[in-house]
Protein backbone atom coordinates (compact mmCIF):
# COMPACT_ATOMS: atom_id res chain seq x y z
CA UNK A 1 0.00 0.00 0.00
CA UNK A 2 2.83 2.39 0.84
CA UNK A 3 4.44 2.16 -2.61
CA UNK A 4 1.05 2.92 -4.18
CA UNK A 5 0.75 6.04 -2.02
CA UNK A 6 4.24 7.14 -3.05
CA UNK A 7 3.51 6.58 -6.76
CA UNK A 8 0.20 8.44 -6.60
CA UNK A 9 1.81 11.31 -4.68
CA UNK A 10 4.63 11.47 -7.24
CA UNK A 11 2.17 11.60 -10.14
CA UNK A 12 0.19 14.30 -8.34
CA UNK A 13 3.34 16.34 -7.60
CA UNK A 14 5.12 16.06 -10.94
CA UNK A 15 2.25 15.93 -13.44
CA UNK A 16 -1.24 17.11 -14.25
CA UNK A 17 -2.57 13.59 -14.69
CA UNK A 18 -5.97 13.51 -12.94
CA UNK A 19 -5.86 10.95 -10.13
CA UNK A 20 -7.88 10.48 -6.95
CA UNK A 21 -6.44 12.28 -3.93
CA UNK A 22 -4.73 10.22 -1.27
CA UNK A 23 -3.17 11.17 2.04
CA UNK A 24 0.62 10.91 2.06
CA UNK A 25 2.57 11.52 5.26
CA UNK A 26 5.93 13.29 5.49
CA UNK A 27 7.88 10.04 5.42
CA UNK A 28 6.24 8.92 2.17
CA UNK A 29 6.71 12.37 0.61
CA UNK A 30 10.45 12.01 1.19
CA UNK A 31 10.53 9.12 -1.28
CA UNK A 32 8.38 10.38 -4.16
CA UNK A 33 11.37 11.39 -6.27
CA UNK A 34 12.38 7.72 -6.53
CA UNK A 35 9.43 7.12 -8.88
CA UNK A 36 9.83 10.36 -10.85
CA UNK A 37 10.93 8.37 -13.95
CA UNK A 38 7.40 6.92 -14.19
CA UNK A 39 6.22 10.34 -15.38
CA UNK A 40 8.84 10.13 -18.11
CA UNK A 41 7.58 6.68 -19.04
CA UNK A 42 4.05 8.06 -19.45
CA UNK A 43 5.32 10.95 -21.60
CA UNK A 44 7.39 8.59 -23.75
CA UNK A 45 4.61 6.02 -24.19
CA UNK A 46 2.00 8.62 -25.12
CA UNK A 47 4.44 10.32 -27.51
CA UNK A 48 5.15 7.04 -29.26
CA UNK A 49 1.46 6.21 -29.54
CA UNK A 50 0.70 9.62 -31.05
CA UNK A 51 3.69 9.33 -33.40
CA UNK A 52 2.40 6.02 -34.77
CA UNK A 53 -1.11 7.41 -35.22
CA UNK A 54 0.08 10.62 -36.88
CA UNK A 55 2.34 8.65 -39.22
CA UNK A 56 -0.59 6.44 -40.21
CA UNK A 57 -2.63 9.49 -41.23
CA UNK A 58 0.35 11.03 -43.12
CA UNK A 59 0.36 14.19 -41.01
CA UNK A 60 3.10 16.62 -42.18
CA UNK A 61 6.34 16.52 -40.20
CA UNK A 62 5.82 20.04 -38.84
CA UNK A 63 2.44 18.97 -37.44
CA UNK A 64 3.92 15.88 -35.79
CA UNK A 65 6.72 18.02 -34.35
CA UNK A 66 4.39 20.54 -32.72
CA UNK A 67 2.04 17.89 -31.35
CA UNK A 68 4.91 15.90 -29.82
CA UNK A 69 6.28 19.09 -28.26
CA UNK A 70 2.95 19.59 -26.51
CA UNK A 71 2.91 16.16 -24.86
CA UNK A 72 5.46 16.80 -22.05
CA UNK A 73 4.09 20.30 -21.49
CA UNK A 74 0.51 19.08 -21.14
CA UNK A 75 1.36 16.11 -18.92
CA UNK A 76 3.65 18.07 -16.57
CA UNK A 77 1.83 21.40 -16.81
CA UNK A 78 5.16 23.08 -17.49
CA UNK A 79 6.35 22.08 -14.01
CA UNK A 80 10.01 21.83 -15.06
CA UNK A 81 9.87 24.82 -17.39
CA UNK A 82 9.08 27.05 -14.42
CA UNK A 83 12.27 25.93 -12.67
CA UNK A 84 14.27 26.38 -15.87
CA UNK A 85 13.11 29.99 -16.19
CA UNK A 86 13.81 30.76 -12.53
CA UNK A 87 17.36 29.43 -12.86
CA UNK A 88 18.02 31.43 -16.04
CA UNK A 89 16.87 34.63 -14.36
CA UNK A 90 19.10 33.96 -11.34
CA UNK A 91 22.21 32.88 -13.25
CA UNK A 92 22.05 35.82 -15.67
CA UNK A 93 21.40 38.38 -12.94
CA UNK A 94 25.09 38.72 -12.12
CA UNK A 95 24.25 38.89 -8.40
CA UNK A 96 25.98 37.13 -5.53
CA UNK A 97 24.89 33.63 -4.44
CA UNK A 98 22.37 34.60 -1.74
CA UNK A 99 20.64 37.05 -4.04
CA UNK A 100 20.48 34.43 -6.80
CA UNK A 101 18.66 32.07 -4.47
CA UNK A 102 16.18 34.85 -3.65
CA UNK A 103 15.63 35.55 -7.36
CA UNK A 104 14.74 31.89 -7.93
CA UNK A 105 12.03 32.18 -5.28
CA UNK A 106 10.61 35.35 -6.84
CA UNK A 107 7.36 34.48 -8.71
CA UNK A 108 7.92 37.24 -11.27
CA UNK A 109 9.38 36.45 -14.70
CA UNK A 110 12.43 38.35 -15.90
CA UNK A 111 13.68 39.11 -19.40
CA UNK A 112 16.46 36.51 -19.18
CA UNK A 113 13.92 33.79 -18.44
CA UNK A 114 11.81 34.69 -21.48
CA UNK A 115 14.81 34.97 -23.81
CA UNK A 116 16.22 31.63 -22.62
CA UNK A 117 12.85 29.92 -22.99
CA UNK A 118 12.42 31.22 -26.55
CA UNK A 119 15.91 30.06 -27.54
CA UNK A 120 15.39 26.64 -25.95
CA UNK A 121 11.90 26.24 -27.43
CA UNK A 122 13.07 27.09 -30.95
CA UNK A 123 16.04 24.73 -30.56
CA UNK A 124 13.76 21.94 -29.38
CA UNK A 125 11.34 22.47 -32.29
CA UNK A 126 14.07 22.76 -34.93
CA UNK A 127 16.05 19.69 -33.87
CA UNK A 128 12.93 17.60 -33.25
CA UNK A 129 11.73 18.48 -36.75
CA UNK A 130 15.10 17.43 -38.21
CA UNK A 131 15.08 14.19 -36.20
CA UNK A 132 11.56 13.31 -37.39
CA UNK A 133 12.29 14.34 -40.98
CA UNK A 134 15.39 12.15 -41.19
CA UNK A 135 13.63 9.21 -39.55
CA UNK A 136 10.61 9.35 -41.85
CA UNK A 137 12.72 9.86 -44.96
CA UNK A 138 15.08 6.99 -44.13
CA UNK A 139 12.35 4.74 -42.69
CA UNK A 140 14.52 4.27 -39.59
CA UNK A 141 12.69 5.25 -36.43
CA UNK A 142 15.20 3.96 -33.87
CA UNK A 143 16.47 7.44 -32.94
CA UNK A 144 12.93 8.72 -32.53
CA UNK A 145 12.11 5.84 -30.19
CA UNK A 146 15.30 6.58 -28.23
CA UNK A 147 14.08 10.17 -27.93
CA UNK A 148 10.86 8.88 -26.38
CA UNK A 149 12.96 6.77 -23.98
CA UNK A 150 15.01 9.81 -23.00
CA UNK A 151 12.11 11.22 -20.94
CA UNK A 152 12.47 8.20 -18.64
CA UNK A 153 16.29 8.28 -18.59
CA UNK A 154 16.50 12.03 -17.90
CA UNK A 155 14.18 11.79 -14.93
CA UNK A 156 16.15 8.85 -13.55
CA UNK A 157 19.32 10.96 -13.68
CA UNK A 158 17.44 13.94 -12.25
CA UNK A 159 16.27 11.88 -9.29
CA UNK A 160 19.77 10.52 -8.66
CA UNK A 161 21.35 13.97 -8.82
CA UNK A 162 18.69 15.45 -6.54
CA UNK A 163 19.36 12.76 -3.93
CA UNK A 164 23.15 12.67 -4.25
CA UNK A 165 24.25 16.26 -4.88
CA UNK A 166 24.70 18.89 -2.20
CA UNK A 167 21.56 20.96 -1.52
CA UNK A 168 21.67 24.75 -1.72
CA UNK A 169 18.99 25.18 0.93
CA UNK A 170 18.40 23.40 4.22
CA UNK A 171 14.67 23.69 3.66
CA UNK A 172 12.59 23.87 0.51
CA UNK A 173 10.68 21.70 -1.91
CA UNK A 174 13.64 19.55 -2.95
CA UNK A 175 14.47 18.78 0.68
CA UNK A 176 10.87 17.81 1.30
CA UNK A 177 11.04 15.41 -1.67
CA UNK A 178 14.41 13.90 -0.73
CA UNK A 179 14.86 14.31 3.03
CA UNK A 180 13.83 10.70 3.70
CA UNK A 181 15.65 9.34 0.69
CA UNK A 182 18.41 6.85 1.26
CA UNK A 183 20.23 3.93 -0.27
CA UNK A 184 17.00 2.19 -1.27
CA UNK A 185 15.81 5.22 -3.26
CA UNK A 186 19.18 5.54 -5.00
CA UNK A 187 19.08 1.84 -5.89
CA UNK A 188 15.54 2.16 -7.27
CA UNK A 189 16.50 5.16 -9.41
CA UNK A 190 19.72 3.46 -10.54
CA UNK A 191 17.79 0.39 -11.66
CA UNK A 192 15.40 2.60 -13.61
CA UNK A 193 18.34 4.45 -15.20
CA UNK A 194 19.90 1.14 -16.23
CA UNK A 195 16.60 -0.10 -17.67
CA UNK A 196 16.23 3.10 -19.70
CA UNK A 197 19.83 2.94 -20.87
CA UNK A 198 19.57 -0.72 -21.90
CA UNK A 199 16.37 0.01 -23.83
CA UNK A 200 18.04 2.90 -25.66
CA UNK A 201 21.06 0.75 -26.55
CA UNK A 202 18.81 -2.08 -27.74
CA UNK A 203 17.05 0.33 -30.08
CA UNK A 204 20.35 1.55 -31.54
CA UNK A 205 23.66 0.62 -29.92
CA UNK A 206 25.75 3.63 -30.92
CA UNK A 207 23.00 6.25 -30.67
CA UNK A 208 21.98 4.91 -27.28
CA UNK A 209 25.52 4.90 -25.92
CA UNK A 210 26.27 8.39 -27.22
CA UNK A 211 23.05 9.71 -25.68
CA UNK A 212 23.84 8.21 -22.28
CA UNK A 213 27.42 9.49 -22.31
CA UNK A 214 26.19 12.94 -23.34
CA UNK A 215 23.66 13.04 -20.51
CA UNK A 216 26.24 11.84 -17.97
CA UNK A 217 28.63 14.58 -19.08
CA UNK A 218 25.84 17.16 -18.83
CA UNK A 219 25.03 15.90 -15.32
CA UNK A 220 28.65 16.52 -14.32
CA UNK A 221 28.53 20.06 -15.79
CA UNK A 222 25.18 20.63 -14.06
CA UNK A 223 26.65 19.68 -10.67
CA UNK A 224 29.58 22.05 -11.06
CA UNK A 225 27.32 24.87 -12.23
CA UNK A 226 24.90 24.48 -9.33
CA UNK A 227 27.68 24.45 -6.74
CA UNK A 228 29.34 27.49 -8.33
CA UNK A 229 26.18 29.54 -8.76
CA UNK A 230 24.00 28.46 -5.82
CA UNK A 231 26.08 26.32 -3.49
CA UNK A 232 24.13 23.20 -4.49
CA UNK A 233 20.98 21.96 -6.17
CA UNK A 234 17.39 23.09 -5.57
CA UNK A 235 13.94 22.19 -6.87
CA UNK A 236 14.32 24.87 -9.54
CA UNK A 237 17.69 23.56 -10.71
CA UNK A 238 16.13 20.08 -10.98
CA UNK A 239 13.54 21.57 -13.37
CA UNK A 240 16.36 23.28 -15.27
CA UNK A 241 18.18 19.95 -15.51
CA UNK A 242 15.16 18.18 -17.01
CA UNK A 243 14.48 20.87 -19.63
CA UNK A 244 18.12 21.20 -20.74
CA UNK A 245 18.68 17.42 -20.73
CA UNK A 246 15.61 16.75 -22.87
CA UNK A 247 16.64 19.42 -25.36
CA UNK A 248 20.21 18.11 -25.37
CA UNK A 249 18.93 14.58 -26.03
CA UNK A 250 17.32 15.68 -29.29
CA UNK A 251 20.42 17.60 -30.37
CA UNK A 252 22.68 14.59 -29.65
CA UNK A 253 20.44 12.26 -31.65
CA UNK A 254 20.28 14.66 -34.61
CA UNK A 255 24.06 15.10 -34.64
CA UNK A 256 24.47 11.31 -34.52
CA UNK A 257 22.17 10.85 -37.53
CA UNK A 258 23.92 13.59 -39.51
CA UNK A 259 27.33 12.03 -38.82
CA UNK A 260 25.95 8.65 -39.90
CA UNK A 261 24.93 10.21 -43.20
CA UNK A 262 28.47 11.54 -43.74
CA UNK A 263 30.01 8.18 -42.90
Amino acid sequence: MRIIKVIISSISMYSRIPIPGIFCDEDDMGHIISVLPLIGAVIGALSQLLFIILLYFDIPVIGITLILMLVPLIITGGFHVDGFMDVQDAVNSGQERTRKLEIMKDPHIGAFAVISLVITGISWAAFLYILLFLAIRNKDYSSVYIYFTSFFIVRSFCGLSSLSFKKARKNGMLNMETNRGGTADIVILSIQAVIGGVLAVCLNVYAGLILILGLLFHTYIYKRKCIREFGGVTGDTAGYYVVVSETLSIIILVIYNLIQKLV
